[in-house]
């Protein structure tokens, strides 16, 4: 009876000690495939503490996700060394009581039951750049969204795929709050009377600096009107007939873990992230808009996502607007 009990203690540890031990080889594949430092101890270990914490949820939720209980799968992607809290608190959006919406920027409805095609996207088309990431230090998804959005609408119209200036915005947008937030709608009305410089002549630097705007350098977009776009069916025609949109999105931390699939999971208490839609489609008889984020290729599928449509998944439809270009 007591070596049965020795064997069963014994055993335990050897589990135990071979647990950590694979542990400790993942996390250092983690961290320097991510190229993380901590600038002390305390530090890391702190990081640790988080990335396992986040290697036991993602573990459990695609456990789900192989039994068929979600229709997304996680990822240990470059957030996984945050808490909950950190993840949760992300925003790049303006702060609540500032209204998203220009005084003048109309909204636009398309007719009901116009005919477009099942599936779209954009990213078959050569007007589409590739992904971008906005970096950890400035919180300028907005201006990302509204760049990533006239270049290929830009593009569709002129064929001409031009690479713009973010940094523009963050610096010189006087509606918007630089690497503090901002609203993509307010960004197209800056963008609509100033024109945007190409990225290669102002460089994104993931910090707000001061505003070095040049005239004589900007591209003349003609944009002849910005517009808010009320309701996922609008979106869709919007979409399929002129090209991809911005939207805003209540981003948690599921989101910030995503991999793969068609994202059900849990959203955050409201939008704090904006992001392009560039396409929708359907699978399994599962409808789902085609992201494009801002978060390098490290995040989802290569940069882009899909994510459940037709049911204003995290707030999706909320905050959808778009800017056209004249040929």
């Amino acid at each position: 009876m007591h070596l049965d009990k020795h064997l069963l203690v014994f055993s335990m540890i050897l589990i135990c000690a071979s647990a950590s031990h694979f542990l400790d080889q993942e996390w250092n594949t983690w961290t320097s495939k991510y190229e993380k430092k901590y600038a002390t101890l305390n530090d890391a270990l702190f990081r640790r503490s988080a990335w396992e914490a986040t290697w036991d949820k993602v573990q459990k939720h695609n456990q789900l996700a192989d039994q068929g209980l979600t229709k997304y799968r996680m990822a240990m992607n470059h957030f996984a060394d945050m808490t909950t809290e950190e993840r949760n608190s992300k925003s790049c959006l303006l702060s609540k009581g500032k209204s998203p919406t220009p005084a003048n920027a109309p909204t636009y409805t398309y007719r009901k039951n116009i005919n477009i095609p099942e599936e779209v996207d954009w990213r078959k088309s050569k007007c589409m750049n590739p992904v971008k990431n906005q970096g950890s230090f400035c919180g300028s998804c907005w201006a990302f969204a509204t760049v990533g959005v006239i270049e290929t609408r830009y593009c569709i119209k002129k064929k001409e795929l031009l690479l713009l200036s973010e940094q523009q915005l963050v610096d010189c947008d006087p509606r918007n709050e630089g690497c503090c937030g901002g609203f993509p709608i307010n960004a197209m009305e800056y963008v609509a009377h100033a024109g945007v410089m190409k990225s290669q002549d102002y460089e994104y630097t993931q910090s707000k600096l001061t505003c070095l705007y040049k005239p004589d350098e900007i591209i003349k977009l003609n944009m002849s009107k910005y517009y808010i776009l009320p309701g996922e069916e609008n979106m869709a025609a919007s979409v399929a007939l002129e090209g991809p949109l911005t939207v805003g999105i209540a981003a948690g931390e599921d989101l910030q873990l995503y991999k793969e699939g068609i994202f059900d999971g849990e959203c955050a208490e409201s939008a704090n992230h904006a992001i392009i839609i560039v396409g929708y489609g359907t699978s399994d008889d599962e409808d789902y808009w085609i992201i494009k984020n801002s978060w390098g290729t490290e995040w989802g599928e290569e940069g882009y996502g899909k994510v459940k449509r037709n049911v204003n998944k995290c707030e999706i439809a909320d905050m959808a607007a778009t800017a056209d270009i004249l040929p």
